[in-house]
């Protein structure tokens, strides 16, 4: 009888604590929570999805570092803290602390189902710092990135070629369909956050035709989605690293795209108010909420060169 995937294992650790639907206010009560305290269980889809993509990723250390280690009952806290030690290196401490909350939800399950009987997660695990604003590349930077990263990555490349044209969040560009890309119109379809569909315009339109479309999906089909944005996020920091740019990750690109965005609507005409309202609209946010477009555009940076297009 073969061992159960590491899969397979996240998968029913996380259905052991796994209340989704349930009323986290009245589980808070039964607990006896006190602010600052994880509550016990799991209580949306969205986490949910987030816990299992981190233990994935956990896993996948495991598997390259300690590869005769197939159960999670063979892994104990100080690999964790190896795992974690080697992220704390290139990663936010936000992302950090996301990542330590994730494997002790995982750890709780694992607990449920009886399958550890110590910790595997550094219960003193210290991060210090919180992350500072990463803001937008400028144009320059980005074209300069991408060039690197399509030097070395031709898919890679031509993904972030597309978010600087498309504004695009990593996961849209992940999932983007190529029936959904519409040559003669300039535009592309997006999935959105929370499953929203918006139909955008792209600022340039050879990007378009550059795309493989004769798979369903243009970088998901044949691809981990978890591993093709970890790659793409690592080619983007050993890029800024070797072109002495300071690291602003693969967002940073949808930065770019704001503020070039921004800057072609002004030049047509368009009042800042105006401008930042379609730009939020392009962005996947509420167009009365003007305010978010500060974080990718800041108000100094509204008047960036544009290319025409």
């Amino acid at each position: 009888m073969g061992v159960t995937s590491w899969r397979g294992q996240i998968d029913r650790a996380l259905r052991a604590i796994d209340h989704t639907g349930e009323s986290k206010y009245q589980a808070k009560q039964e607990q006896d929570w006190q602010p600052g305290e994880a509550v016990a269980g799991l209580f949306s889809h969205g986490y949910r999805n987030t816990v299992f993509d981190r233990a994935v990723t956990f896993t996948h250390w495991l598997r390259e570092q300690y590869p005769a280690v197939r159960l999670f009952r063979e892994v104990d806290y100080e690999m964790t803290a190896e795992f974690l030690g080697e992220k704390a290196a290139t990663c936010t401490p936000d992302t950090i602390r996301t990542l330590l909350a994730t494997l002790k939800k995982l750890q709780e399950g694992l607990y449920t189902l009886n399958w550890i009987h110590e910790d595997i997660v550094p219960a003193d695990w210290q991060i210090s710092g919180r992350n500072p604003p990463r803001g937008p590349y400028t144009l320059d930077e980005a074209k300069s990135l991408q060039q690197w990263a399509e030097a070395r990555d031709v898919e890679y490349g031509q993904a972030l070629r597309f978010i600087l044209s498309s504004g695009a969040r990593i996961d849209e560009t992940l999932h983007l369909r190529a029936d959904k890309i519409f040559v003669d119109e300039r535009r592309v379809e997006l999935i959105g956050k929370g499953g929203r569909v918006r139909r955008i315009q792209v600022l340039h339109t050879d990007v378009l035709g550059k795309l493989d479309v004769s798979r369903r999906f243009v970088y998901l089909d044949g691809n981990d989605g978890k591993n093709w944005k970890d790659g793409l996020e690592r080619t983007v920091r050993q890029g800024c690293d070797a072109l002495n740019i300071r690291r602003r990750g693969v967002h940073g690109f949808r930065g770019a795209a704001a503020g070039e965005f921004i800057s072609i609507r002004q030049a047509l005409g368009f009042t800042e108010v105006e401008a930042r309202r379609e730009l939020a609209m392009w962005l996947g946010h509420n167009p009365q909420r003007t305010e978010v477009t500060y974080a990718y555009v800041p108000k100094s940076s509204d008047c960036m060169d544009h290319q025409t297009v």
